[in-house]
């Protein structure tokens, strides 16, 4: 179902990586690979992993603490804070709540949850923080999304093990009075036919340490990328007409389209496919690799500091999910 317009106005961003730079290069020296493999499966020739000191609460909470200075706003000035994850820190308590605890939260009215959606989480995570404003509800709201794929990965899988960076980006969301900046349209739509394509199979409550799985792989994250992006090409299409029809845009009215960076194969059918100008399409995917939900506010951070994207452009913001879910929202910065 199309959403109604929200007049909310994003008041600034942020992007933090990992500590640790690992080049494709490296990634063939350490795995044994041919020199080249990592580059050519992935498109991505380098990307920032955590070190041993670094967690996800901790790179939220140096993404939102960054954003809160640059706009000049103190943790006290949120209504909430939100973050958006793929992977938790811990399964209890939530990320949000350690991440808090780095920032130095007292304690308070400030509300702070998590939002899973994989890969779209931080585009659920602004339409519940939109929807909420535009409502009344919230007047400050801090989104930040987080994930650290490198404590994930199997190296023996070329594919998942080439592609992934672990990053943290914020974004700071208040209601725009004048109206001058608002969410113009917002859809999902779910394929849960593709739950096998993209998955961690253990780690939950059906295979843990307790119940282990018969197959300790299963504790890693593995993926069938030709398949996403077959299904992905059936649908999105259609959907993109959808969300630019409810948004009352075309595409080449568009300022920028901020993809989720799914891949270098992705991205090529992205641009390629799909009816926009490659040079409006934001792609940090070569120096970032698939940042998993920080992937797509780390694209809007680089649309927005780079001067793509500026005051009363059209973005749409787009990606895909494991499942496969599919989520867009046009934004009139």
């Amino acid at each position: 179902m199309p959403s109604r317009p929200r007049a909310v106005r994003i008041v600034g961003t942020s992007a933090v990586r990992g500590a640790r730079r690992v080049t494709a290069e490296a990634m063939d020296a350490a795995y044994g690979r041919v020199e080249g493999t990592t580059l050519a499966r992935s498109g991505v020739s380098e990307r920032w992993w955590v070190d041993e000191t670094q967690t996800s609460s901790g790179l939220a909470a140096e993404a939102v603490g960054t954003a809160l200075a640059e706009a000049g706003w103190e943790l006290t000035d949120l209504d909430a804070l939100l973050v958006a994850a793929a992977v938790p820190e811990q399964p209890i308590p939530t990320t949000a709540i350690l991440t808090l605890g780095h920032l130095g939260y007292p304690g308070g009215p400030l509300e702070a949850y998590d939002v899973n959606a994989t890969c779209l989480s931080f585009l659920h995570g602004m339409d519940i923080a939109t929807t909420k404003i535009a409502a009344g509800g919230w007047r400050r709201v801090a989104v930040v999304a987080v994930d650290l794929a490198s404590k994930g990965l199997n190296h023996d899988d070329i594919e998942s093990s080439a592609l992934f960076g672990d990053g943290a980006a914020a974004v700071l969301l208040e209601a725009d009075a004048g109206g001058q900046s608002a969410v113009l349209a917002t859809r999902f739509e779910t394929y849960p036919g593709g739950a096998r394509l993209c998955e961690i199979p253990a780690g939950g409550t059906r295979s843990n340490v307790f119940i282990p799985p018969e197959d300790p792989a299963d504790y890693a994250f593995r993926m069938d990328g030709m398949g996403v992006v077959r299904l992905a090409a059936r649908h999105l299409p259609r959907f993109i007409d959808a969300v630019l029809g409810d948004a009352g845009l075309t595409r080449g009215e568009l300022d920028v389209v901020v993809p989720h960076q799914t891949s270098g194969l992705g991205m090529r059918f992205l641009k390629a496919k799909l009816g926009f100008d490659p040079e409006r399409v934001v792609d940090i995917i070569d120096n970032h690799g698939n940042q998993v939900a920080a992937s797509l506010p780390s694209a809007l951070h680089a649309a927005i500091t780079s001067g793509r994207l500026t005051r009363g452009g059209s973005a749409l913001v787009i990606g895909t999910g494991a499942g496969l879910v599919i989520g867009g929202m046009v934004v009139r910065y």
